[in-house]
């Protein structure tokens, strides 16, 4: 098999990859409509085709949020989905096929997977809508352990926040700000989230003078009369 991509501007398909001992063929079968989407494992022993992953939705597979992870030193993959209406991870036993747990859950959504490191078993993620009364959409930096426990918010304050990682996973460069908040860039532990230095702060004091203000952000219902917008 050659290794073959199908791109579009947000999500890339895999092609087939052999297993360590070459044994069988790990590839994605994305159904026409894109009601399934489905990991298969293909054994170049027998030619059987057993699924691995089987995500369906009545409607479409979110393909702008796709994330899969074969981890290296285990039969275990990560596995992003929407299953239960909110985007999450999950972790598979890849032999017998089966969820072995939901890595995160909640009302809230997983953005983009930045850093698994596999030896300390660790997750870095961006999120969002995971703290109540504010704005949904701002985005927030996180960390997870594979199973489940020991999530920490690495990029706490209120706003839009952006992070660099650094090679050896133990810092963060954090840039973040509010359409009334100029952006302010920090040093991060990765492990707590903790400021270990500021970087820099963006000075607007030649925008105020003239009599600049803010844009005011507001809130109105969707076309249910409910959902807040």
């Amino acid at each position: 098999f050659r290794r073959v991509l199908f791109r579009s501007s947000q999500f890339e398909l895999r092609g087939p990859e052999w297993s360590s001992d070459s044994k069988s063929v790990l590839f994605e079968y994305n159904q026409r409509g894109h009601q399934a989407f489905r990991v298969l494992e293909l054994s170049a022993e027998t030619g059987k085709v057993r699924t691995i992953i089987n995500e369906t939705s009545k409607t479409f597979v979110n393909y702008n949020r796709y994330f899969r992870r074969d981890l290296a030193n285990s039969n275990e993959i990560i596995w992003m989905s929407e299953r239960d209406n909110w985007n999450h991870l999950y972790l598979y036993d890849r032999l017998e096929g089966k969820v072995k747990r939901q890595i995160t859950k909640g009302e809230w959504y997983v953005r983009d997977v930045i850093e698994v490191d596999e030896k300390e078993r660790v997750i870095y993620f961006s999120a969002n809508g995971m703290v109540k009364n504010e704005d949904p959409y701002l985005v927030r930096y996180y960390r997870i352990n594979m199973d489940g426990t020991g999530l920490t918010c690495l990029t706490p304050e209120e706003g839009m926040h952006t992070a660099w990682f650094s090679s050896d996973k133990k810092y963060l460069v954090d840039v973040w700000s509010k359409i009334d908040v100029a952006p302010k860039a920090v040093l991060r532990s990765s492990v707590d989230g903790k400021v270990v230095m500021p970087l820099e702060e963006a000075d607007i004091t030649a925008l105020k003078e003239p009599g600049w203000k803010a844009p005011e952000t507001f809130v109105a219902k969707g076309r249910d009369g409910k959902t807040d917008i």
